[in-house]
């Protein structure tokens, strides 16, 4: 019974992830159209790949204190991209309270989401979603680039 009980969790598990990768939700997209070198993160070894990439921005949901946003990277270039870095200065009075997705880090106003070994490559066309929750007014980020260029 365990054993049935462990493979159905599997497979749910899977098939909820792979629904959550290749959703498409309405988001608003700023996209970079210039092709530029990608420096990968920290923690890869791959060599840096040239690719275009977007990022998009979308409040999901919000409550009297607070919010939460998703971010979405996608690839728009013709060779995969290996790392990518999405850096959000949030409206002040905006407090981080969690991320998920992505290895995060928040100083003052200033929120830096990378990529993670599970989703540190992008194939033509992928895109990865990653998201926080935070106290505070919900509204778009004051700036936004991904891999150094404007979102």
């Amino acid at each position: 019974m365990l054993v049935v009980t462990a493979a159905v969790a599997t497979v749910v598990a899977v098939t909820m992830t792979t629904l959550f990768l290749t959703r498409d939700p309405a988001t608003r997209v700023v996209t970079v159209e210039k092709s530029q070198i990608v420096t990968p993160s920290a923690h890869t070894s791959a060599a840096p790949v040239k690719g275009a990439v977007k990022a998009g921005y979308a409040v999901r949901s919000k409550w009297k204190d607070g919010f939460n946003a998703e971010v979405t990277v996608t690839n728009i270039g013709s060779q995969p991209l290996q790392g990518w870095t999405v850096q959000l200065q949030l409206p002040p009075d905006v407090d981080l309270t969690s991320t998920w997705g992505a290895t995060a880090e928040h100083k003052a106003d200033r929120l830096t989401l990378r990529s993670q070994p599970w989703n540190t490559y992008l194939e033509p066309g992928g895109s990865i979603r990653m998201g926080f929750e935070a106290k505070g007014k919900a509204g778009d980020p004051v700036t936004c680039t991904v891999n150094g260029s404007p979102c």
